[in-house]
């Protein structure tokens, strides 16, 4: 009977055994399969931030295009070279005499609503999904002539030559401010601005 006994002891404590472990295991297996889900939505999510940002930086690019397409307008042959034309609102060139209201963040409303644009000047790229879109105001509380009570302007200041015998005059140019929205896939959205003289 004695020569039994060690042998169920230890046949006892092996099953103990063999169950503790095969615990640790199953504990063990289903924290390394906690980590591995965490670890695939990190990198899909710091890929989903990659591909946003490409897209933004892409749509940054895009946004000059319709700033320059903005400024063709003022140049020789477009509609706003010659300076009369400025005095009052063209809407079907977006462009707007006085200054428009903004967002707290200086974007034009109506850019940001779309009404008041004309469709036909936008700049579009239906196989990529980029939509341009700009709009053109003059920095004056009201439309007409350019006072320098209502008007942001820009001072040219004259310079002259050592042949001259004086300095000309200085000569103001009114401000325009150029906003651009560019729109893309996955909702994203890029507003460029600048402002020219003329």
């Amino acid at each position: 009977m004695n020569s039994y006994t060690p042998f169920l002891a230890h046949f006892c404590s092996r099953r103990r055994n063999s169950g503790a472990i095969m615990l640790i295991t199953l504990i063990s297996m289903v924290l390394v399969m906690l980590s591995a889900m965490a670890l695939i939505r990190s990198f899909e999510t710091s890929q989903s931030m990659a591909g946003n940002l490409a897209f933004k930086r892409d749509l940054l690019n895009r946004a000059e295009q319709g700033a320059t397409q903005a400024i063709a307008l003022f140049d020789s042959g477009g509609a706003l070279f010659d300076p009369d034309a400025r005095l009052n609102n063209l809407p079907d060139h977006n462009y707007y005499a006085s200054m428009l209201a903004t967002n707290d963040r200086g974007i034009p409303g109506i850019l940001l609503s779309g009404a008041g644009t004309r469709g036909t000047e936008d700049i579009n790229d239906d196989d990529a999904g980029i939509s341009i879109r700009y709009v053109i105001d003059r920095l004056c509380s009201e439309s007409g002539e350019v006072t320098s009570s209502q008007c942001a302007r820009s001072v040219d200041a004259g310079a002259g030559s050592a042949h001259e015998s004086g300095k000309r005059a200085a000569t103001y140019s009114p401000v325009y401010r150029i906003s651009v929205r560019a729109s893309g896939p996955r909702n994203t959205q890029v507003f460029l601005q600048t402002t020219i003289k003329r």
